[in-house]
Parts: structure tokens; C-alpha cells; sequence
């Protein structure tokens, strides 16, 4: 078993520079001058305290999501067995804030870590061993998966943990990625004068325009400045 795996990254995780976060670029992750564009259904829906209660980006099936662009980030090491995959998916986990001290998980109430498989795999033997695994490793959660789809959203996860995205022709070069869905907040689909709203009210722009500067793009980022104040 010898496979290429990356990350699909949006928001902060990209680009904020906490010693959590950084290290765990540095250490599993090829360089940010190797970042892949990648076009991939996000919108601007989950409200976020720590920042200010505007809206952060979330992955989104709903069927007013339109392509976004995100960035993939290589892993540093080929994937060669199934434990490779779990390490790079929890080190993930603990840069997204899912566990500190405690015992690595790849859930929490508003979050989790999600598996891709390139279809080309899909006759593959070796992939037996890494489904079964992963299977085992959501059987253990206490979660619900319908906790992360709104009105009329086809499933983004399923029991096991397999992300239901669409394969998109940037990923063709791996054969397993890994994203971070979050609880969307409120449960509803957001128009940008409601995301610029909030931003209006609180002052707090740094995470949007840090997105857009970044090259993190929502279909809705157009629409969301005209609307802001200036």
C-alpha cells in the first residue's frame, strides 16, 4: 500500500498562525507554496463566537451552494497502511481544537473529520482494510450525522464517517482526502446581506477579508462586499 493523501483546508486553518495550527502545517503538511486550488461546494453559515458572532465557512451539499474555491495541502508522507491515515486525520482533529489532553478524537458537538476516497479506489483491496477501520473508529461517537445538513441539504457524512462531497477533477492526483465539516448555525441557508450584516454590526471583518485575501472564495464573496460598509 502506497497512496498520496492531502487535506482539503478552508478558513483559518489555513492561515492562522497559532502554535497549534502551525505545527501541525509544518509538521504533516508539504509547504503552503504547494497548496493545490481546488473548487469544492462552501458557503459562509455557522455564527462563531470566537469570532464576534460573525459567520465562519462551512461545507455545504444545500442546493443553493455554488463551487467555491479551497486549497489541498499534500500530506509530507505517502499513506502505507491504514494507521498512517488515522495519524494525519487526528492530527488534523487536535489543530482544529477537537481534543487537547485528552484522548485523540476526530468528533466533537460542532465538528468532525471526514474521509474522501478517490472513486478510482473503489476495487481496490487495499481499501477494504482502511473502510473497515475508519468504520470502527465512528462506531465509537456519539454524533449524528443529520446534525450537519438544513432544510432540503443532501447527506455531507455518512454513519461512517465517509464524506459525501463531489470528487472534483484538482483532486484526481490523491486517493484519499480528509475535511473538516462543522455544525452549520443557524440551521438555514444565509444570503450575503445577512453575512454582511453581521459583520456591519460587529466591526469584525478580519476573517472574511483574511479568506478572500487568501484566495478562500465563497460564490457568495462578491455580493458579501458590495454590501459591507466602507
Amino acid at each position: 500500500m502506497d497512496f498520496k493523501g492531502g487535506a482539503i483546508i478552508i478558513g483559518s486553518l489555513f492561515w492562522e498562525e497559532t502554535p497549534k495550527r502551525m505545527k501541525w502545517r509544518q509538521v504533516y503538511l508539504e509547504t503552503i507554496e504547494k497548496k493545490i486550488p481546488v473548487r469544492i461546494r462552501i458557503r459562509y453559515g455557522r455564527k462563531s463566537s470566537t469570532r464576534q458572532d460573525t459567520f465562519t465557512m462551512i461545507v455545504s451539499n444545500h442546493p443553493n451552494t455554488e463551487f467555491g474555491i479551497a486549497y489541498i495541502l499534500p500530506f509530507k508522507e505517502n499513506i502505507k497502511n491504514a494507521r498512517n491515515l488515522e495519524s494525519q486525520a487526528f492530527a488534523m482533529a487536535g489543530a482544529e481544537g477537537f481534543w487537547k489532553k485528552s484522548e485523540p478524537s476526530l468528533n466533537k458537538n460542532w465538528g468532525t473529520v471526514g474521509l474522501l476516497i478517490n472513486p478510482k479506489l473503489e476495487k481496490s483491496r487495499s481499501l477494504e482494510t482502511i473502510r473497515e477501520r475508519w468504520t470502527k473508529l465512528y462506531s465509537e461517537y456519539d454524533w449524528d450525522k443529520l446534525d450537519y445538513q438544513i432544510e432540503n441539504e443532501p447527506e455531507l457524512i455518512d454513519k461512517n464517517g465517509f464524506l459525501n462531497i463531489e470528487w472534483t477533477e484538482e483532486m484526481n492526483d490523491f486517493d484519499f482526502l480528509i475535511a473538516t465539516l462543522t455544525v452549520p448555525d443557524p440551521k438555514k441557508f444565509l444570503d450575503a446581506q445577512t453575512i454582511a450584516d453581521k459583520i456591519n454590526e460587529t466591526g469584525y471583518n478580519t476573517y472574511f477579508l483574511t479568506n478572500y485575501q487568501n484566495g478562500i472564495r465563497t460564490f457568495q464573496d462578491e455580493r458579501i462586499i458590495e454590501k459591507l460598509k466602507k
